[in-house]
């Protein structure tokens, strides 16, 4: 191919990139074709990659500098990863793990081991059935004492596992499909309202073809609802809040983008400390997440490679508060 054919490629897939995030910056999730997209963000740079390597290495500058073009748009948009602030440990330590179990698990046995191994203060769980509440409340007894099970679902519910005794607890309606659960805790002084929440799934697998932009339309706006629903709970709580969530959407959904704009995410942070069995959570296309806020820093999040029997891998975040809090 020649240099002209060259940089028409290269002109085209540029203003496809330009337009495409336009669109997003602009309009979110607006078009059911761009939910679509919106959920493949990051291989959409793979080609401004490719050309840009190709072009370096055959010195055409200037088609080298139009395909990088994307590649800034690219740091942009994932810089906490790229470049994410350090943790700092302060004087008394908080692990939060939230973990999506699968309704159908039937291993109680692989989901205590999960939480026993990696110790967390504060547990979130979704996709909780009645019998492995129970199971989970016997064989967790002596080291989480205190726990809280949102209402009955087909497909599983929330539910809350805690070392500290609740001083307030709710069951949060979100409008749609599973409710979220809270509670109230007191750790080292420091008053936290912590919050297992599990968004509303697409599940096009079961939609016929036909269907599909309409029920990618509905299910975007019942997800964003839900966040709405969550966040206005949330205003109503003073002082430090932690939120487990399977929120069933990337960082490039428009529900994402509602929680983070009041609400930090755990995992833009670098982790201190190795953890065996476990990865510091680097994964562009997730869909768990562990936000926060308040008077705490986060110190990292770490993916576990054991999942318990789920479908999901459960995520441990490592918080602290600050020294000069008192």
């Amino acid at each position: 191919m020649n240099e002209r054919r060259w940089e028409v490629v290269t002109a085209v897939y540029l203003a496809l990139m330009v337009f495409w995030f336009g669109l997003w910056l602009f309009t979110a999730d607006r078009f059911w074709w761009l939910v679509m997209v919106n959920r493949i963000v990051p291989y959409l740079f793979v080609p401004a990659l490719v050309l840009f390597v190709i072009f370096l290495v055959k010195q055409r500058w200037r088609l080298a500098i139009m395909a990088g073009l994307p590649l800034f748009i690219f740091v942009w948009l994932y810089r906490p990863y790229l470049l994410p602030e350090r943790g700092e440990i302060g004087t008394a330590v908080l692990r939060v793990m939230s973990y999506n179990i699968l309704f159908s698990n039937q291993s109680a046995d692989g989901v205590t081991r999960v939480i026993q191994t990696y110790a967390p203060d504060l547990v979130a769980l979704q996709e909780v059935q009645p019998r492995m509440m129970a199971e989970l409340q016997e064989r967790l007894a002596t080291e989480y004492p205190y726990s809280l099970m949102g209402i009955r679902h087909e497909y599983g519910t929330t539910a809350v596992f805690s070392r500290y005794p609740f001083l307030d607890q709710q069951i949060v309606d979100l409008g749609d499909d599973r409710p979220a659960t809270m509670v109230t805790v007191e750790v080292d002084g420091e008053r936290v309202v912590f919050t297992a929440v599990h968004l509303r799934a697409y599940g096009l697998r079961w939609v016929p073809l036909r269907q599909i932009p309409q029920a990618i339309g509905e299910r975007t706006r019942r997800q964003n609802r839900q966040a709405e629903i969550l966040l206005a709970a949330l205003a109503e709580q003073e002082g430090t809040v932690i939120v487990g969530c399977d929120c069933n959407s990337k960082e490039s959904s428009s529900s994402y983008r509602m929680l983070a704009e009041t609400l930090a995410n755990a995992a833009h942070s670098r982790p201190n400390l190795s953890l065996p069995g476990a990865s510091p959570d680097r994964n562009l296309q997730h869909i768990d997440y562990i936000f926060y806020r308040g008077n705490l820093r986060a110190n990292g999040v770490y993916v576990i490679d054991d999942s318990g029997g789920s479908d999901h891998q459960p995520i441990l975040a490592i918080f602290s508060f600050p020294d000069t809090r008192n």
